[in-house]
């Protein structure tokens, strides 16, 4: 991860929770360029928000801890082929009511989904950014997000 947060963004909504005007560019995990924002359609990622720079990268917001379950779905919307990753198998939680419990470790799930895509040829970067939503009559305390990126092919090649 970077050291800081690169950017910092306001995502506004209306009375009905929609989303107002334009999701805000972020600079590009690679170039630096001001990346066009969009809500996301596929999978686990839809809902979420990316990124596209105009120098072919792709940025998504991908919670690390939610990893094991977006992994897939970020490798496509990279438009790269889906793969599954190696996780912990599920243990029984005892009497608690919860049917399974695993441990998620997100850095280790990054390293791994990063060496996936380096696999099928693409470069990789995350950058974070400060999230200020605007909800009207609530405006709650500003999130860090990671913001997970992917070049398909050599930047300058």
């Amino acid at each position: 991860m970077a050291p800081g947060p690169t950017d910092e963004i306001r995502i506004e909504f209306d009375a009905q929770q929609k989303l107002v005007g334009d999701l805000t560019p972020v600079k590009c995990g690679f170039c630096g360029t001001p990346s066009r924002g969009k809500l996301l359609h596929q999978g686990m990622l839809a809902g979420g928000f990316g990124w596209d720079c105009p120098c072919g990268a792709r940025g998504l917001h991908a919670p690390l801890y939610d990893l094991d379950e977006l992994y897939e779905d970020v490798l496509v919307a990279w438009g790269l082929d889906s793969h599954t990753p190696d996780l912990a198998p599920a243990v029984p939680v005892g009497e608690s009511g919860m049917l399974f419990a695993s441990y998620v470790d997100g850095d280790s799930l990054l390293a791994q989904l990063f060496a996936e895509a380096r696999r099928q040829g693409a470069q990789v970067a995350a950058t974070q950014v400060v999230v200020q939503f605007v909800i009207p009559g609530h405006t709650p305390p500003a999130w860090t997000w990671d913001v997970l990126w992917a070049h398909p092919r050599p930047l300058g090649g």
